[in-house]
This record gives structure tokens, sequence and C-alpha cells, in this order.
């Protein structure tokens, strides 16, 4: 018993400038190879444990998010669906109603207004 642990006993094979590293180490701080082996290990471990920690407290964080905004992402899709359909629903009619007024060139008229509607969307707006 150390310092009111129990102290189990385990082997260790390194590479020699591993070893060579640790006695050195040892000499320099004037300590036993086997208590800088421990404190490097206990503080290897602490890292280690921290690590699983933040992954543990990232992925909870994650699903919490994923479950808050999944609804809100849901009824997102919805209103663009609709959007979408209302816009199809529009441009059909737009289209109906030139043909009704009796021009004949309703797809370039369609055409024509299609890119002016790109150009207008690209445009920064001036709040920006």
């Amino acid at each position: 018993m150390k310092g009111g642990f129990i102290l189990k006993k385990i082997y260790v094979c390194l590479p020699e400038d591993i070893y060579e590293a640790l006695v050195g180490l040892a000499s320099r701080r004037k300590e036993s190879i086997s208590a800088i082996a421990r404190k490097m290990l206990t503080e290897s471990i602490a890292v280690e444990a921290a690590k699983d920690g933040i992954d543990a407290v990232t992925d909870a964080v994650r699903r919490a998010m994923r479950d808050i905004l999944k609804p809100t992402e849901g009824r997102l899709d919805k209103l663009a669906a609709k959007a979408a359909v209302a816009a199809a629903t529009a441009m059909y009619l737009n289209s109906q109603c030139i043909s009704d007024l009796g021009k004949n060139n309703a797809l370039e008229l369609y055409q024509m207004a299609r890119t002016k509607a790109v150009a207008y969307l690209r445009e920064k707006d001036e709040e920006e």
C-alpha cells in the first residue's frame, strides 16, 4: 500500500527509446521510473476520460438539437412544398391568361419573365 492506495503490478514492454526517455526523465526529476510512469498513466487516463465525457456531452447536445429542430424542419419542408405548388399554379394560370388574351407567344413571354425573375432574385437587397 502506497499513499493510501493499493498498488497493482503490471509488466510493460517499451521500445528502447521510450524506456531511455523514461529513465532520463526519472533521473532529472529524482523520482523512480515507477512513479513517473504512474503519473503519466494517471494523466493520460484523465485526459481520455475527459475526451470521452466531452464526446458524450456533444452527442447529447446534438441529439437534443435534432429533436428540437425536427418539427421546425418538417414545417419548413411543408411550407416550401406549398410555395412551389402555389408558384407553379400561378405560372400556369398566367400562361392560360396570356393565351386567352390572344397572344400566341406565351412560351416566349414565360421565358422572358423567368429570365427577369432570376435576375431579380440574384440582386442583393439594400438591407444586406
